[in-house]
């Protein structure tokens, strides 16, 4: 588990909030509140941090709010990601953070997802988590009880912890404080990117490579 991270991570995505203002709204939106739980019981009271790839130690962070139900992060998810995956996280060049983001014009799904997804961080690792969540983006549209399941069982993780977390939204309270702490650095839509608590003006590769090398050379 990365139980410390949380805390940092958030006053560096908080620090960069005056920079979002400026950025244009792409990809998935509709973002009408933070809760998104309806009535449905929190199961039980759990703290997790930020899933992370690289060291911790690396020069430059990208952070990345998501919705397991937004087709523009499946996009990010598949052509985007692998690249900086490949050419700074692999480098150590660069520390890459995933934040939930689920939006209420994809609920219930961005909901249960999302729970599903760190109900396999919490049992397993973050590696487990970024494993799982390349199949629910592949997977995408057929979201439900059995796929969490059988998706878990892919990566070694028991399905039936999957499906009660997403059925329950076991870790709501996860959930909750990362879409809250993307609000308040004005997140307004999937996919969004901060590099180094800067948000950056659009989510596709040349876009966030540059921004990468921009921080990169201030560092």
């Amino acid at each position: 588990m990365n139980d410390g991270t949380r805390g940092s991570s958030k006053r560096a995505f908080l620090a960069g909030a005056a920079a979002v203002a400026g950025t244009a709204l792409a990809g998935c939106g509709g973002l009408a509140s933070s809760s998104g739980g309806g009535s449905t019981p929190t199961a039980r009271d759990v703290s997790l941090s930020a899933p992370t790839k690289g060291p911790e130690d690396a020069p430059v962070t990208v952070g990345v709010y998501k919705d397991f139900a937004c087709p523009a992060c499946r996009q990010f998810n598949e052509q985007v990601a692998p690249q900086i995956e490949r050419e700074y996280v692999d480098q150590g060049v660069v520390r890459y953070e995933h934040y939930d983001f689920p939006l209420d014009t994809h609920a219930p799904v961005s909901y249960t997802a999302a729970n599903a997804a760190r109900a396999v961080q919490h049992e397993a690792d973050d590696a487990a988590f970024f494993d799982y969540a390349d199949l629910l983006f592949d997977n995408q549209g057929e979201f439900g009880p059995s796929t969490y399941a059988d998706l878990a069982g892919e990566v070694d993780v028991d399905g039936e912890r999957a499906r009660s977390a997403a059925e329950g939204r076991t870790y709501r309270r996860v959930v909750g404080e990362d879409k809250q702490q993307g609000i308040d650095a004005g997140v307004r839509g999937t996919p969004w990117v901060f590099v180094n608590g800067s948000a950056v003006d659009g989510f596709g590769w040349e876009t966030v490579r540059s921004a990468i090398e921009s921080a990169r050379s201030d560092g």
